[in-house]
């Protein structure tokens, strides 16, 4: 099989952010590769597994390749970074767009991609792309079967108070959820060979796209700002019952919300 894996890298949950201005934050230099990605790198890898064939890991992004590098290191086959200064803070239709341009002159049975990133929880790149391209998709899958590479696929996903369970021809595009699969943890030897990797780093101008083509309208951050800060944490130290009546005096005198 052909499989081509979308992946992002994103600020890791405990890195420092705050405004720099109104436009731009300041984000603490940890990133790491976005969680639902690696579970679709992780499916990727066990379809080849099964059918032979290539997993290959695909990114927009004009300063990071670290995702790809854990895509290689988990046992992807190849790695493209599509790199751009028109790209610089586009919207996520706009890098649907750069990754289906990439995409449409590839031949490929299937395209995997985290169910969201976990910097804008946006979910709109895999769908878009899917829109783009012209196949089916399905979102947030959490089982996967694949009997015949050229045919169909069996997935299986959430739905409220159940489980809905489709076939789908394939080409396709899925995006994938927890509870699909664990992703495999890659071998020191791997990480090794995965900082040596040669990545291919293209262009707009290499898709045959322009800043037109790129410039889609979407929402745009009007200002940047930090949530006020927390008033100091006031301790009542009476015993019970008598904590009680000071703290129900506190609301309704000071905090004024009874």
């Amino acid at each position: 099989m052909e499989i081509y894996v979308l992946v992002k890298q994103v600020p890791d949950p405990e890195a420092i952010v705050k405004p720099k201005s109104d436009s731009e934050l300041e984000i603490e230099n940890k990133y790491f590769t976005n969680f639902f990605d690696e579970i679709a790198v992780e499916a990727g890898l066990r379809l080849r597994e099964k059918f032979g064939g290539k997993v290959t890991v695909l990114t927009v992004d004009n300063r990071r390749v670290d995702a790809l590098r854990r895509g290689i290191s988990m046992g992807a086959d190849d790695a493209v970074q599509i790199a751009d200064p028109i790209l610089e803070g586009v919207g996520q239709l706009a890098i649907a767009r750069a990754l289906a341009s990439f995409l449409k002159a590839k031949p490929f049975d299937l395209i995997l991609a985290g169910r969201q990133a976990m910097d804008d929880d946006a979910g709109i790149v895999g769908p878009a792309v899917a829109e783009i391209l012209g196949i089916p998709h399905v979102h947030a899958i959490i089982g996967l079967e694949v009997e015949d590479p050229k045919k169909e696929a069996k997935v299986i996903r959430e739905v409220e108070n159940g489980k809905e369970i489709l076939s789908c021809p394939l080409p396709a595009l899925f995006t994938c959820q927890k509870g699909l699969n664990t992703p495999r943890i890659p071998l020191v030897m791997n990480v090794m060979k995965a900082m040596k990797a040669k990545i291919q780093k293209l262009d707009l101008a290499a898709l045959g796209l322009s800043a037109a083509d790129i410039d889609i309208p979407s929402t745009r951050v009007r200002r940047y700002f930090s949530p006020p800060k927390r008033p100091p944490v006031r301790m009542i130290k009476e015993d019970f019952p008598e904590n009680v009546k000071t703290l129900v005096k506190l609301l309704k005198e000071e905090a004024k919300v009874i």
